[in-house]
């Protein structure tokens, strides 16, 4: 019980719990001290990373859900690969037309 109070939670509420309900509530209260710890680590090393730096990023970049680049349509996809394979079959074969050995 006393890991229980440690971890914020009503001592009343521990009698009316199974066993598996409160290991279920202790195991979510340690994942989230986990992600806790591991956001302000991020947080730290960021902040001297930053500090080290001659010349800062824009926020944008740093900011998560920031604009990236436009996905491509399924045809503009298509048109890549076509492109990319045309010019594959052209390095596979020599000006006469016949196909090179490979090597």
């Amino acid at each position: 019980m006393r890991t229980w109070v440690e971890s914020g939670q009503d001592p009343a509420r521990f009698w009316r719990l199974t066993v598996r309900e409160i290991t279920i509530v202790l195991e979510g209260c340690a994942n989230r001290l986990k992600r806790q710890h591991n956001e302000r680590a991020w947080l730290a090393w960021h902040i001297e990373a930053l500090a080290r730096q001659t010349r800062l990023p824009k926020l944008k970049t740093l900011l998560h859900g920031a604009p990236g680049k436009r996905r491509m349509s399924p045809e503009e996809i298509e048109a890549v690969a076509r492109t990319w394979l045309a010019s594959r079959q052209r390095k596979n074969h020599d000006i006469s037309g016949h196909r090179r050995p490979p090597g």
